[in-house]
């Protein structure tokens, strides 16, 4: 429900404000009796927490109707209605008795009337709660192509304003007016300065599109868009409006694993407004021996408009000591030539190279890390207009240094010897996207990609003991099914090194995703996830193994005698998404049933040790937040090891999967995990 000067609720049966208006209503004699002030105490705390439940939705539009207001302040302002008619007119007609009859019974009071008008507001005809219409990104371009860009206008709405697409709409509880304030408003001019298209331009509906996407894209921006604004009086002259609505930058991620271990981070992800990101945080683990962990990083983005990031991070807890530099330029839109990327770093007493290693050394290494890459994209010809085709040619390099290790040998604990790697690779990509929701997020933008991508690569790394060439193939293809509306995204990959003519270190990888179309059901919105994975190492050293401990294995698993060289799961997931609220959080209800083997590459994989993860949560999002999604889940894991208990339950920070958008960036070998 939209609201002006007044506030306004969802619907009785979903929020104890209700309850309270009514209470007051059937026993008005004995309410009467209390002092206003204590009355609007209460409504105001309720309020302020958020409990009301108040409408912050984004519509989307895939044939704009803009109209055009002009603030007192001379700055204009649009308005986009793409309401769905259907849903909006049911909402509508039962939002309207509802209010009616919450209406008749405040105005036979003065003191119910009074309440009823301050926090009330009927049902509006621009208010819905739908879902977005499926467009093809840069469709709604394509009748201004070759028309040259006049202006660039960028807004900026801060967080908690109430419609994205409607500025002229004003924020009214304290709570969200007081957070505005503490938010760092993106700059215009940085936002401007991050596109790759400028004024002078002719407009090209795919690299317009791709512009939008790389705002969208940003951690600190919930949506964006543009709106093409023919110039009056000139038919070759347009004006690219784009409207962008931030996040509210300050969150914190929380994790509480139990009571006897937790981590805290706070972050802003958009300091002074012009993208940088501090974050600062903590960890405690009693059963370890150093107890107390700390971290800290800060990143800086497109320096001096040169679109290169830059970003320094400290960590020190039980697992390891690290502090790390990283530059880089990606390939971020079609308009991108260059890209390239530096990483420095020094590691002390870590058991792992990397996180995702298949390795855990009992003694403690010590090592540095540097690589660096380089890359070119050349434009190929493509017959559709919004499916771009690209050639990019890459080059790397990284070493490898340890100060600390196991003993070594030509052939004792390999994975530990000292080495350099030189690659080099060659992509083809083409690449086109649909925009939809309720998919990843809870309501945002999500731009979908499909298209493929094949990837060869191939160099050469020398150690401390022997030379061996690498030679790898990657192909990926996403379809998107238009008709059943639904996802399907594939990989194959497969690469290893020759060691004379000796093929050792193989690993092949095949990866299956779908994604359902959305189902309605009343209110609700629901969406099924498959996922079919597999991974197989071939001829790995002795010291190598997988586990479930990843996001292709069994999720909220965490053993390390579940191990072995192939494995193989089989994952799904029901995704429910309710209209419901909670202090300004979107809540999904989630269940999910992963099953998988794993076990040596001798067998057929079906005969290897079966494994099983069951469960179901709650979900909870605020996208006016840059907090990740808040998940609470409880899970059991039948023919659990020892190592791992059964059930699990927990709350924590989640990063919710995106799609895989075939970015291309420097070579580097398949990793096995």
């Amino acid at each position: 429900m939209k609201f002006t000067k007044k506030l306004s609720i969802q619907k009785f049966k979903t929020d104890i404000f209700p309850f309270l208006i009514f209470i007051i209503f059937k026993n008005k004699p004995r309410f009467i009796k209390i002092k206003k002030s204590i009355l609007y105490s209460i409504l105001i705390l309720l309020i302020s927490t958020n409990w009301l439940d108040v409408h912050a939705q984004i519509s989307t539009t895939s044939k704009p109707n803009s109209q055009y207001f002009t603030s007192d302040a001379g700055r204009t302002y649009i308005y986009i209605d793409t309401i769905d008619e259907h849903l909006r007119k049911d909402s509508l007609k039962k939002g309207q008795t509802f209010y009616n009859n919450l209406k008749s019974k405040a105005y036979k009071s003065n003191i119910t009337k009074e309440l009823y008008n301050l926090f009330f507001v009927s049902p509006n005809k621009n208010e819905i709660i739908s879902t977005k219409t499926r467009e093809q990104s840069g469709e709604v371009f394509l009748p201004y192509e070759g028309k040259r860009i006049n202006k660039i206008i960028v807004d900026v709405i801060p967080p908690f304003k109430p419609n994205f697409l409607d500025s002229l709409q004003k924020t009214r509880i304290w709570f969200e007016k007081t957070a505005n304030k503490l938010h760092n408003t993106s700059s215009r001019e940085h936002i401007k300065k991050l596109l790759y298209i400028k004024e002078g331009d002719t407009i090209d509906a795919y690299n317009t599109a791709d512009n939008e996407r790389l705002i969208r894209k940003l951690s600190y921006i919930k949506d964006a868009q543009f709106i093409v604004i023919p110039v009056m009086g000139s038919s070759e002259l347009v004006d690219l409006y784009l409207l962008v609505k931030d996040q509210f930058s300050w969150g914190f991620d929380l994790d509480m694993g139990s009571f006897t271990s937790s981590s805290l981070e706070l972050y802003n992800q958009n300091l002074f407004g012009r993208g940088h990101e501090i974050k600062s945080g903590f960890e405690y683990n009693s059963s370890k021996s150093q107890k107390w962990g700390y971290l800290a990083s800060y990143k800086v983005q497109n320096i001096k408009n040169t679109h290169i990031n830059a970003g320094i991070s400290f960590r020190d807890n039980y697992k390891n000591s690290f502090v790390g530099l990283s530059l880089e330029r990606q390939f971020e839109t079609f308009l991108t030539q260059y890209a390239g990327g530096l990483s420095l770093s020094r590691t002390r007493h870590s058991k792992k190279i990397k996180s995702n290693d298949p390795i855990l050394n009992k003694e403690p290494l010590d090592f540095d890390y540097a690589s660096t890459w380089m890359g070119r994209a050349f434009k190929l010809s493509s017959p559709q207009k919004l499916a771009k085709k690209r050639l990019f040619s890459t080059l790397g390099y990284s070493s490898l240094k340890f100060s600390k290790r196991p003993e070594v040998a030509p052939d004792l604990n390999r994975f530990f010897h000292n080495k350099r790697t030189y690659l080099s690779s060659l992509t083809l990509n083409q690449v086109q996207y649909f925009k939809s929701n309720l998919i990843y997020n809870f309501g945002r933008t999500e731009d979908i990609p499909y298209g493929y991508m094949m990837q060869l690569t191939g160099g050469l790394e020398d150690n401390e003991f022997s030379y061996r060439k690498y030679l790898a193939f990657d192909y990926q293809r996403a379809t998107y099914f238009y008709k059943a509306k639904s996802y399907f995204f594939t990989r194959f990959a497969l690469g290893g090194f020759f060691d004379k003519s000796h093929f050792e270190q193989g690993n092949f990888i095949f990866q299956n995703k779908y994604i359902s179309r959305l189902r309605k059901t009343g209110r609700y919105r629901l969406r099924n996830f498959v996922e079919l994975n597999y991974s197989l190492g071939i001829r790995r050293f002795p010291e190598e193994f997988i586990t479930f401990n990843t996001d292709t294995g069994i999720r909220g698993y965490s053993s390390l005698q579940a191990t072995g060289t192939q494995r193989l799961t089989l994952k799904l997931e029901n995704m429910t998404f309710t209209p419901y609220m909670a202090a300004g959080f979107r809540l999904a209800f989630f269940n999910f049933l992963d099953v998988g083997t794993i076990g040596s590459n001798q067998h057929h994989p079906l005969k290897n040790k079966a494994y099983y993860g069951l469960g179901l949560g709650i979900r909870l999002n605020n996208e006016n937040l840059v907090f990740k999604t808040i998940e609470i889940r409880f899970a059991l894991y039948p023919k659990a090891p020892s190592d791992f208990t059964s059930p699990q339950y927990g709350i924590s920070g989640e990063d919710r999967p995106n799609f895989n958008n075939f970015n291309v960036k420097g070579p580097k070998i398949i990793d096995f995990e």
